[in-house]
C-alpha cells in the first residue's frame, strides 16, 4: 500500500512538471510595432537603417533571458530601401565591431538560443518546448530572403556572439556591406524603460 501511494504521489507531482516542459523554455516577445529602430542615417547605396543594442534587461524583456549575460549581443535592424530598384536581401552582410575594432560573430538564431540555453544550464526540457522557442527566435530574427522593394522596409534582429558575463553593449558599431557603398551605423542602446 505504502508503495502504491509513494508512486501516486510522485506521478502526481512530476505531471505539472512535465505539462510545462510542452510549452517554451523562454518566452520570445514579437517585434514591437510601436518601437522601431530610429533610422539613424540616409546614405549613399539607397538603403537607410536603424538599429538598436538590447542591453541585458531589455533583452530580458524581449527574450526572457539575459543574452549579453549569456554571450549574445541582440541587434534591432529596421531597414527602408529609399533606391529605385529592389535590394537583395541575402546579399547583405552584417558584421559588428566594437569601438576598438573588434569583430564579433554573427550568430544564427539556433546558435544564439543555443549559448542563452547552455549559460542559463537547460539540460532537462522537452524537445517540443525546445523546437517551439527555436521557432520563436527565429520568427524574430531579421529574414534575408528576397528582396526589399523601393520604399518597403524590413526588420528584425541579428544575433552576435561576444564574452560571456557581458554587462555592456555601448560604443558598438554595425557594419552592413553587401551594397554599393558600405554602411556604418553607430548603434543606439536600447536600455530597460525605453520605448
Amino acid at each position: 500500500m505504502l508503495h502504491r501511494t509513494t508512486v501516486t504521489v510522485l506521478i502526481g507531482s512530476l505531471l505539472p512538471v512535465l505539462a510545462a516542459c510542452g510549452g517554451r523554455l523562454y518566452k520570445v516577445a514579437p517585434l514591437p510595432a510601436n518601437s522601431p529602430p530610429e533610422i539613424s542615417m540616409g546614405n549613399r547605396s539607397g538603403l537607410d537603417i536603424g538599429a538598436v543594442a538590447l542591453d541585458g534587461e531589455r533583452s530580458y524583456e524581449r527574450f526572457d533571458a539575459n543574452l549579453p549575460l549569456a554571450g549574445v549581443i541582440a541587434v534591432d535592424v529596421r531597414m527602408i530601401n529609399k533606391s529605385e530598384a529592389a535590394i537583395m536581401t541575402n546579399s547583405l552582410r552584417f558584421e559588428l565591431r566594437n569601438a576598438s575594432g573588434a569583430e564579433f560573430k554573427r550568430l544564427a538564431p539556433k546558435k544564439a538560443l543555443g549559448a542563452v540555453m547552455k549559460y542559463y544550464g537547460d539540460k532537462f526540457y522537452a524537445t517540443i518546448a525546445y523546437r517551439r522557442t527555436l521557432e520563436d527566435y527565429e520568427s524574430v530574427a531579421l529574414k534575408q530572403e528576397g528582396a526589399i522593394e523601393p520604399e518597403r522596409e524590413v526588420r528584425g534582429i541579428v544575433f552576435f556572439q561576444t564574452k560571456r558575463e557581458t554587462t555592456s553593449v555601448d560604443g558598438l558599431i554595425l557594419s552592413v556591406g553587401g551594397l554599393t557603398t558600405p554602411v556604418n551605423v553607430q548603434l543606439q542602446v536600447a536600455r530597460y524603460g525605453q520605448r
